[in-house]
């Protein structure tokens, strides 16, 4: 529409200059016209021709199978057996406790040799020859020092015991030594001192305590216990 509008004007504009008794007549170039009523067309030059892309070479990949999926067993469901019933327990026997047996009365003889004397923190006792029996005074002298002892439960009696006897005859004085350490022990325990608290030795015919010592003599003296005062000495009878 521009373009006709255009030309409707030089038309006109032609029309009014031209005398209108001139005989001259116009040229009209019927191309011009076109040219004026057609678009004049622009032509482009054509893009050139695109490489194409060059792909890189494909990788070969190696191929890795794939595992197959193992699927775990069922887990095994083992019946949970009930715990046993508690064990029934028999009642308890009741066993009748027997008492001690009473220490057998110590060996005690009227007119058996021997004496007592005084010694660091106990008694001496003598026998006759080839004896092991007490007499009534030596018996009550080892009756007093057992009473005159603490009664603590520190206080504890050592009996050394000998005996007279051969050197190829060892085991006759050791055996009868013996038997005067357990006459004196027997009125130990007799007075109620415990067993566990009286050390017997029987030495036999082994020299202690001087030359001058006899014997046949047992020596009854009292450890942890400086308050006991044992008896005063009684004469030889």
């Amino acid at each position: 529409m521009r373009h006709l509008a255009i030309l409707t004007a030089s038309v006109v504009a032609l029309a009014v200059l031209a005398p209108s008794a001139a005989m001259a007549q116009a040229a009209v170039d019927p191309h011009a016209l076109d040219e004026l009523i057609a678009p004049k067309q622009t032509t482009h030059a054509a893009p050139p021709p695109r490489k194409p892309a060059v792909k890189p070479p494909a990788v070969a990949v190696p191929y890795k199978p794939t595992p197959p999926v193992t699927t775990a067993p069922p887990a095994v469901v083992v019946p949970v057996a009930p715990p046993p019933p508690p064990p029934v327990l028999p009642p308890p026997i009741e066993v009748p406790v027997r008492a001690a047996p009473p220490a057998p009365p110590p060996p005690i003889a009227t007119d058996a040799p021997g004496n007592f004397s005084k010694i660091p923190s106990g008694l001496r006792i003598t026998f006759g020859t080839g004896r092991a029996d007490l007499n009534p005074d030596t018996a009550a002298a080892l009756r007093t020092l057992a009473h005159t002892a603490a009664s603590g439960t520190d206080t504890a009696f050592n009996i050394t015991a000998f005996a007279a006897g051969t050197p190829d005859d060892p085991s006759s004085a050791r055996r009868l030594s013996l038997s005067r350490a357990l006459a004196a022990r027997s009125v130990l325990i007799a007075e109620g001192v415990l067993s566990i608290r009286i050390y017997v030795k029987a030495l036999g015919a082994v020299a202690q305590s001087g030359a001058d010592a006899p014997p046949d003599r047992t020596d009854v003296t009292i450890a942890a216990s400086p308050a006991a005062s044992p008896p005063t000495q009684k004469a030889a009878q």
